[in-house]
């Protein structure tokens, strides 16, 4: 009994000496989680986290804005992005948030195109392609315009040498029309004033309208080509030179229809380009341009506005854009009378683009 008893104090002791000897294990301490402000909510992040995983982790896209052409049409939606920004600045990817961190997502701007300036010889005694102005004297026309729409901010007439002889006269041209609701008020107006025009017809709305064609035609109207559907993305002088070809002869073939053999051509918003001269010239058109344009187009302008523009640029020679189509044109509509007015106090005669 005594070995026994002394055997199991010993075992005891062996246990009692193992459980003293092991580590002791304590329960973890919570890790407190990194409060931040997240596009104006507020988060909690694991410890680590790095302001360049925030967008993928909350699915943040950045916001987005568009590049403009010259008149403000949008070219490309998504052209432009601004990064997040961490306590209103650009930060490393790499940098780890800490508490009280504000991550945001500033607007991106938009952001017109480029413009450029070209010169366009103007022969002498013939009316060039592409037309700016109505000048037959030998001249040089600078034209600035958007370098990737092409589309015409301004012209201006140098002459080559002596002064070329003034124009006594102005064109006014409207475009994207027949329009059901413009054209015809439109034409009364031009009607009244006694007034010659020439309308930049839309192939599909020309057969679509016959009769308010063939009633510009009655009227004393010339009716030039606007391409068959008027494409605008990307811009016409982009477009391969068979579709090219394809919208200059597909309205031509309406026009005809309606009783119009077209030789002019204004390409859609003025975008201009070698490829467009040439693929006029094999439909045996001429390029038409312009250089006064007071953008009535816009859905907010006002009839007083456009007057103000038309008249604070229009010279001797001038080839003016309107619209008769694409649109509510009541603005157009109303200026029409006072701009009418208005050239003819200055003492110049209104024509077509060909009435010289």
């Amino acid at each position: 009994m005594r070995r026994v008893i002394v055997a199991g104090v010993v075992v005891i002791g062996a246990v009692v000496a193992v459980v003293a000897t092991r580590p002791h294990h304590r329960r973890p301490t919570a890790v407190e989680p990194v409060r931040v402000q997240v596009v104006g909510r507020q988060v909690d992040v694991p410890p680590g986290t790095t302001f360049g995983s925030i967008a993928e982790r909350f699915r943040i896209r950045p916001r987005t804005a568009p590049l403009l052409a010259v008149n403000g049409r949008v070219l490309r939606a998504h052209a432009y992005s601004s990064p997040l920004r961490l306590n209103g600045r650009p930060a490393s990817p790499s940098r780890r948030l800490r508490s009280g961190d504000r991550i945001t997502a500033p607007p991106a701007r938009p952001q017109r195109e480029p413009l450029e300036r070209i010169v366009v010889p103007v022969p002498d005694g013939l009316p060039p392609s592409p037309e700016y102005t109505l000048a037959r004297a030998a001249a040089t026309a600078v034209v600035v315009r958007g370098r990737l729409s092409h589309q015409i901010v301004n012209t201006t007439l140098h002459a080559a040498g002596a002064a070329p002889p003034s124009v006594p006269s102005v064109a006014l041209t409207f475009d994207d029309g027949p329009w059901p609701t413009a054209t015809a008020r439109i034409l009364a107006i031009l009607q009244h004033y006694d007034v010659p025009a020439t309308f930049f017809a839309i192939g599909y709305l020309a057969a679509a309208y016959p009769n308010l064609i063939r009633a510009e035609l009655a009227a004393g109207m010339e009716v030039g080509n606007h391409t068959y559907n008027h494409p605008q993305v990307p811009p016409f002088n982009d477009l391969p030179a068979r579709l090219q070809d394809d919208q200059i002869e597909l309205a031509a073939e309406d026009l005809r229809a309606a009783g119009v053999d077209p030789h002019l051509f204004r390409p859609p918003e003025g975008s201009f380009s070698p490829s467009v001269a040439a693929a006029a010239a094999r439909a045996r058109e001429r390029v038409v341009l312009w250089s006064v344009d007071p953008a009535d187009w816009q859905r907010s302008i006002t009839a007083t506005t456009i007057v103000r523009s038309v008249l604070a640029a229009v010279r001797p020679g001038s080839i003016v854009l309107l619209h008769d189509g694409g649109g509510d044109r009541s603005a157009t509509i109303a200026a029409l009378p006072a701009i009418i007015q208005g050239i003819r106090r200055r003492g110049l005669t209104l024509v077509t683009v060909d009435g010289l």
